[in-house]
């Protein structure tokens, strides 16, 4: 828990359920106290990291919206990007040989298994996923989209594999995960953020939102005592665990409130928004 003798240098949060409703997870639109919050938060002096499970592409509308935000760290930390330079600061993929071997022994425990695939450029996508997921027709653009069996798409294009999707309509979500975990969990990091979806997100193994937010503080000489970190879900809770302090929505899965701090309001009412006026405030 962060020292009161420490001041606030940086916040982190997480996006969808945290600080955007779920509901608006496709418009981006965040609520005005919350842009302002973030923006006093800046002018401040202190430094602003969203930290998501979104791919890069779903990042730049809300970053923007923020003003303030600089680097952002994607994909569940996989990927450290500088938006003002358009340019990757840190990567950590996933070796093709590795997810195949992945891929086969989900399709093990759940063969209605469906899979995609996160690189650094585009969504790889089977058929058989893209049915019905929220991912295809309105919300991604074509020119990143590449459907097929991604053992043949990314064979061909060998693209940087940022994140494994897994799908399921056989298992329930927190029995999706206990599984795969006890399955591949020592060859992938597998964690799980789509609120009431059979949905898995895998990186490579040790990446998590906490191992990239530690060496981004690393780099701007930020203590983790001076950090306060903000999340809801079980993608979230090593950055949670890890951070100086951390708050968990009122709303958020109940290993994200077990793992944080402290439990602000829900995201419908702007709980991480109240706590980060109350930090400005303190400053």
């Amino acid at each position: 828990m962060t020292d009161p003798g420490q001041p606030v240098r940086l916040i982190a949060s997480d996006i969808d359920g945290t600080i955007l409703p779920y509901r608006h997870t496709a418009t981006g639109t965040l609520s005005p106290r919350t842009v302002e919050a973030f923006h006093a938060a800046s002018e401040a002096g202190v430094v602003v990291v969203l930290v998501t499970g979104r791919p890069l592409r779903d990042l730049r509308p809300i970053s923007e919206t923020l003003g303030a935000v600089g680097p952002v760290i994607a994909s569940n930390g996989a990927l450290l990007y500088d938006l003002a330079a358009e340019s990757a600061l840190i990567t950590r993929s996933i070796r093709t040989e590795t997810l195949f071997t992945v891929t086969e022994e989900l399709a093990r425990i759940a063969p209605d298994a469906r899979f995609a695939a996160e690189t650094t450029q585009k969504l790889h996508m089977e058929e058989a996923f893209a049915a019905g997921s929220f991912w295809y027709d309105d919300v991604i653009d074509p020119d990143v989209l590449r459907i097929g069996p991604i053992d043949h798409t990314l064979t061909q294009d060998r693209p940087q594999v940022l994140k494994l999707l897994a799908r399921t309509s056989t298992m329930a979500p927190e029995e999706f995960l206990h599984t795969a975990r006890a399955q591949v969990g020592q060859t992938l990091t597998v964690t799980h953020s789509a609120p009431g979806v059979s949905l898995l997100e895998m990186s490579a193994k040790g990446v998590t939102k906490a191992s990239m937010l530690q060496r981004f503080a690393e780099r701007l000489g930020v203590a983790r005592e001076q950090i306060v970190a903000f999340g809801d879900m079980p993608n979230d809770v090593e950055m949670l665990q890890w951070a100086g302090t951390s708050w968990a929505v009122g709303s958020a899965h109940p290993a994200a409130r077990a793992a944080a701090d402290y439990v602000c309001g829900d995201c419908d009412d702007d709980g991480v928004a109240q706590i980060i006026e109350q930090l400005v405030e303190a400053r």
